[in-house]
């Protein structure tokens, strides 16, 4: 008997997402769909980079390129949420340690 692993659903930052999506290359947009998919589906910490964000339980980052991160959450069980997209420069990202 073969037993399923159940994926995560998107649940917070849609929005965020949206508005970021409609400005970004079609390269960045691929990247960034490809490890929501990781994230979705379990494999996230195997496939990417991801620091732990130290200040909050359950947020992480996702090194998807060299120039774009991703901040994710685990806010209620068998979700996800979308916190933040953006460069490592830009964003909430120095008190972050690699988990």
């Amino acid at each position: 008997m073969t037993r399923e692993r159940r994926r995560l659903r998107l649940s917070l930052g849609m929005a965020q997402l949206e508005e970021w999506a409609a400005t970004a290359g079609q390269a960045d947009k691929n990247a960034l769909y490809k490890m929501l998919f990781a994230v979705a589906d379990g494999s996230v910490f195997r496939t990417y980079k991801v620091l732990d964000d130290v200040q909050k339980v359950g947020e992480f980052f996702v090194l998807v390129r060299e120039d774009l991160v991703v901040k994710v959450s685990f806010p209620r069980p068998g979700t996800f949420g979308v916190l933040y997209i953006g460069s490592p420069a830009d964003g909430p990202f120095s008190d972050a340690d690699a988990a």
